[in-house]
């Protein structure tokens, strides 16, 4: 009997080992199971992005597309109308389309054009969850804080001051600042123009404001453009030489920049300072397809064509072209959004300068924007720095 109960419980103990070993052996692979869903569910998104058409900005959509060859099944792109002043129901309706995909988790507008932050608005009615920025954003700083997660721009005003700090720098005597109201009614626009006029006091430069026709009034992209090829020969006429050209439109820099090689006049940057804006096209430049988003080769040409034409020191632009670094800075943001690393909000300030500045290749100034008294902690201005050619 006790050789039996012996035996018998021998086995018993065999069956609880055996029992603990099994419950041991399967517990790794629930673990396993579930980090595999949680990588499912950081990696499984999409962000959407709006950008302008070639037309309104080629460098903006060229950045989008560059980011789609990149990331070919997270990107969903979308485009503003041309005329977007006049049609944001169209706005409206492409950014609903793109909100309306469960799995985008993320929607950037750049340039956040005019209709933008209303476009924001009704996304956040059916899809308060989805993360969005507004880039280069045009309506007014209040509408667009309260309907856009995050929204920022070039720092407008402060590039008054950058403007004829360089321009004095370079030797011009007259400042031609070319705009229309519509642009000029947006305040950091009127803000830039009047830090202008103060520090062409200072400086003792003389500014001058004309008026262009508007590329959304009927005399359209062409008619701003010709006024451009032929304003810029008689002002060089009436001032002289040592005039300087800076407008307010992006389709007023290729021209711009062709009449003052042509006058050998002085150019500052352009409105949306990058070497790919006006300058490829007005000085000649063809570009090699491996070569299109590479700013260095970009930076080397145009120096070099300057060089050629006996316009070294006549023009500059920042060190990162801003309509891409809205675009890259941005996604870079938004991928961190949907991986988890923006502890837990829509707004991580740390970790959109460090998106920024890794983006840009170097230290970005980021500041939070004030307007008519009020400073946003989702709105920043950003300024990088500058480089003659």
């Amino acid at each position: 009997m006790k050789k039996f109960l012996a035996m018998l419980l021998a086995g018993a103990m065999m069956l609880s080992l055996c029992a603990c070993g099994s419950k041991s052996e399967e517990t790794p692979a629930a673990d396993t199971s579930g980090d595999t869903a949680a990588e499912e569910t950081t990696s499984d998104y999409k962000i959407g992005i709006m950008t302008t058409t070639v037309s309104q900005s080629e460098e903006s959509y060229r950045a989008a597309e560059m980011l789609m060859e990149q990331n070919p099944d997270k990107i969903v792109l979308a485009t503003f109308p041309d005329k977007f002043a006049t049609e944001q129901e169209t706005t409206i309706s492409t950014a609903l389309s793109l909100a309306s995909d469960p799995d985008v988790k993320a929607i950037i507008f750049s340039q956040a054009v005019q209709g933008t932050a209303a476009a924001c608005q009704k996304i956040r009615e059916v899809r308060p969850d989805i993360l969005l920025i507004a880039a280069g954003y045009q309506d007014d700083s209040v509408t667009t804080a309260a309907n856009c997660d995050i929204f920022y721009h070039s720092n407008v005003p402060k590039m008054g001051f950058q403007m004829v700090d360089e321009l004095s720098d370079m030797g011009a005597k007259t400042f031609v600042h070319y705009s229309f109201p519509r642009h000029l009614a947006w305040q950091p626009t009127a803000d830039r123009l009047q830090n202008m006029k103060d520090r062409c006091a200072e400086l003792g430069l003389t500014l001058v404001e004309t008026t262009t026709p508007d590329p959304m009034s009927d005399a359209g992209t062409s008619g701003t453009q010709q006024f451009i090829l032929e304003d810029v020969p008689r002002a060089v006429d009436q001032y002289g030489t040592e005039t300087a050209f800076f407008g307010t439109n992006t389709a007023q820099q290729e021209p711009m920049i062709k009449c003052v090689v042509d006058t050998k006049s002085y150019f500052t940057y352009p409105s949306d300072p990058s070497p790919f804006v006006g300058f490829p096209a007005a000085l000649g430049i063809e570009v090699p397809e491996d070569k299109l988003y590479d700013t260095e080769y970009m930076m080397n040409a145009i120096s070099e064509k300057l060089a050629e034409a006996d316009m070294s020191g006549h023009m500059g632009t920042w060190t990162a072209p801003v309509m891409t670094l809205f675009m890259t800075g941005s996604y870079a943001y938004a991928e961190a959004f949907c991986e988890g690393l923006t502890n837990g909000e829509k707004v991580d300030a740390e970790v959109f300068k460090q998106a920024l500045s890794e983006a840009a290749g170097g230290d970005v100034d980021v500041e939070n924007i004030t307007d008519g008294g009020t400073t946003y902690d989702n709105g920043f201005y950003i300024m990088c720095s500058y480089e003659r050619f």
